[in-house]
């Protein structure tokens, strides 16, 4: 039932899509085409296969693997429609093959629906049919027009219900159904019947009813002879209907039409031209075959003649290289000695290596030293400072005090510019990407410069655009070093002027960007030194090296940081006019509103009272830890060792620990460890002098069992800051 109405459709689009396939010029294979669908649908197989042997061995020659695939493709239905199924399978897969040469969708779809037709039907392997109507669903829905895809479908439906799969197949009728149109008479009566058979199954046989009858009346419209072959199957399909009814009358008289229709199509004359046509079929693949080994012949023997001509050419090219060789045998001897030098050198460069490498452990170790011996000291007196001008307002105006402010600060600058070449240098930075409230860290850095920018009498003005969000995603530790440097740089070239720092948000390349700005109307740069200003140790001018001191390092470490951010820095400048430095870096949107969340419940000016453990073996910095902490109303318990901190924390109960690093008799590190070991899970807050992000990689490793770095000397909003983070 199923072939026969297949082989309808498929021959009605193979001849529109094929035959719009080829040029109106090529006219033999268009006459070719038409002739051997025609004969086919008309079940003239002699006349079928003749002008698709023709076809075939046209396109061939012609080499048109499309026309082959639809030529092998009408050889296979004629030898399945006469019963001869092997070779109907060996003949669509030939034509799979050349479809899958011409990269053609179309033609696989057509082939495998054929394929599963012949499984299915043929060699009553339901499995493997459906295997290849699956395969064949897949390409119409990605290629085909609706009524396409609904031929495939109908096929599924058909093999679920061999395999009371009724359920799968009862779905895909569904979807046939909000495709077919009134017209659509193969696909309908495929529906039809194929609905009658589902409620048949079902012992619905009021339903199974309606729908044989409506098929068979939708015959009237069909008389070509391909329609006879489908109406003789649901002929013999009602006929076995009203037999399970037991009704003999309804079921002798479809029976009767259905052996009518059989004899009409397959008799013994057209069985018989078919065979001759079939020998000629095969004559024709001989002669194939023969000409393919003839062709095969004549390229072995160019092949041959091309080897031979190959052979003595590297003859030649054997004879000359000997003639080299002589002439380089000679320097052989030299090359060795060479070669032995060279192995010495290497020798002494790998040697030279570990003296390098061991230098610059060297050097990252002293560094670290210089760092922490520098950074101590300066704690104690940054630290005495503040409290000095939190305990006595009136030392406020101080000039002395003032300078002696002015003087750390500038000394700690010194230092971080020193220690962050030489890490920037050695690639030993790690960005920390973190939520930032922007305004707020802007204005820290403003209060923090006040003291510059008044000692030479300049002012100092932050300007944020409205629409500029109020939290970005960065590393804040380097955003904030390359706006006090840009800062610091021109409160020091500017005198009784104005410094401004702008901040926006703008589109660059369709992305969008924050422009970080640093105005001032100082003395500028002259034009030859624009694009020396971002080196190391460069001063404008050798007088200018004696009113402005400075390392020179402060622009070379943004340019290299901004770099890191693989962001953009330019600079525009006119002598006794100013400068503006522009630095263009990527806005990372924020993703995550967790972070967002805790980040504005930080409650710094309204932390509750806590129990702190400071293990400090300074005693300047121990009174400098102990007066921050009271300020705001804390309880502070001071120990000067590992040791004694370990024992304090495990008799008392803390809110927060406070832990130096470098400590006699047990370092802070190892105290971390013991404490961790004893089951005391508060926060550890490391207040260093030594490199932070050592100590950070450590945390991120949780090898160390601290929870975060403070870095010395530090300012008391950083301290309320790391507390308030890690203290609901």
């Amino acid at each position: 039932m199923k072939k026969s109405k297949l082989i309808v459709f498929l021959l009605f689009v193979l001849q529109i899509v094929f035959s719009q396939g080829i040029s109106d010029k090529d006219k033999l294979a268009r006459t070719l085409y038409t002739k051997a669908l025609k004969n086919l649908n008309d079940f003239k197989c002699s006349e079928s296969l003749y002008y698709s042997q023709k076809l075939l061995d046209y396109s061939l020659q012609k080499n048109r693997p499309a026309l082959a695939a639809v030529a092998y493709n009408i050889i296979g239905l004629n030898f399945e429609e006469f019963g001869d199924l092997k070779k109907s399978a060996q003949y669509y897969n030939s034509g799979l093959k050349y479809a899958n040469i011409a990269k053609n969708d179309t033609l696989r779809n057509y082939i495998y629906n054929n394929m599963g037709n012949l499984y299915y039907f043929k060699f009553k392997d339901a499995i493997k049919g459906l295997y290849f109507y699956k395969k064949c669903y897949e390409i119409s829905k990605r290629v085909d027009t609706p009524i396409d895809v609904a031929f495939s479908e109908i096929n599924l439906a058909d093999v679920y219900l061999e395999l009371k799969q009724y359920q799968e197949a009862f779905n895909f009728l569904t979807l046939v159904q909000q495709k077919i149109q009134p017209t659509d008479y193969e696909i309908g009566m495929s529906f039809y019947s194929l609905m009658g058979n589902y409620y048949e199954m079902n012992h619905d046989f009021k339903k199974a009813e309606y729908y044989y009858l409506k098929c068979i009346n939708d015959f009237k419209y069909l008389n070509l002879a391909i329609h006879k072959a489908h109406q003789s199957d649901i002929y013999l399909l009602v006929s076995k209907f009203y037999e399970k009814k037991n009704d003999a009358v309804k079921s002798l008289n479809y029976l009767k039409k259905h052996d009518s229709l059989q004899d009409i199509l397959f008799n013994q004359e057209r069985k018989f031209e078919f065979r001759k046509a079939g020998g000629d079929l095969e004559a024709l693949e001989n002669k194939l075959k023969v000409q393919q080994i003839e062709t095969d012949k004549k390229i072995q023997e160019q092949k041959i003649s091309e080897a031979r001509r190959f052979t003595t050419i590297v003859l030649i090219f054997l004879a000359i290289l000997i003639v080299f060789l002589i002439f380089i045998f000679k320097g052989y001897v030299n090359y060795k000695e060479l070669n032995s030098k060279l192995f010495e050198n290497n020798e002494q460069l790998k040697l030279a290596q570990e003296k390098t490498e061991e230098a610059t452990k060297l050097k990252s170790q002293f560094l670290s030293n210089v760092s922490h011996e520098l950074r101590t000291p300066l704690y104690g007196v940054i630290g005495m400072a503040q409290i000095l001008e939190s305990e006595h307002k009136e030392i406020k105006d101080s000039p002395y005090f003032n300078a002696l402010k002015f003087s750390s600060n500038y000394l700690l600058t010194l230092i971080n510019d020193v220690l962050n070449v030489y890490k920037i240098e050695d690639n030993d930075i790690e960005f920390n990407y973190e939520l930032i409230d922007i305004r707020k860290e802007i204005n820290h850095i403003n209060d923090s410069m006040n003291v510059i920018a008044k000692s030479n009498c300049n002012e100092l003005i932050v300007s944020i655009s409205e629409d500029f969000p109020k939290y970005i995603k960065t590393d804040l530790t380097r955003f904030s070093q390359i706006l006090i440097n840009l800062v610091s740089n021109a409160l020091k070239f500017t005198h009784h002027g104005k410094v401004e720092i702008k901040l926006d948000l703008i589109e660059k390349n369709t992305n969008q960007c924050i422009q970080l700005q640093v105005i001032d109307n100082g003395i500028g740069i002259p034009k030859e030194f624009l694009d020396k200003i971002f080196e190391k140790f460069v001063q404008v001018d050798v007088h200018l090296q004696e009113q402005y001191k400075g390392t020179g390092l402060g622009l070379s470490i943004v340019k290299r940081l901004v770099d890191l951010f693989k962001g953009s820095i330019s600079l525009t400048s006119e002598i006794n006019k100013g400068s503006n430095f522009t630095i263009l870096l990527p806005y990372l949107n924020i993703d995550s509103n967790l972070e967002l969340h805790q980040l504005s419940n930080y409650h710094l000016d309204h932390l509750k009272p806590l129990k702190i453990l400071v293990a400090e073996d300074n005693k300047i910095n121990q009174m400098v830890t102990k007066k921050l902490l009271e300020k705001n109303h804390h309880y502070c318990k001071i120990v000067e060792n590992g040791i004694e901190a370990v024992n304090c924390a495990t008799n008392e109960k803390f809110d927060l620990i406070l832990m130096d690093i470098n400590m006699p008799e047990l370092n802070g590190i190892d105290a971390t460890t013991k404490l961790r070991a004893l089951g005391i899970t508060i926060p550890i807050i490391a207040l260093t002098a030594s490199d932070k992000e050592n100590i950070l990689k450590d945390i991120k490793d949780n090898s160390n069992g601290l929870t975060d770095v403070l870095v010395k000397p530090f300012e008391y909003h950083d301290l309320q800051l790391i507390i308030s983070k890690y203290i609901n």
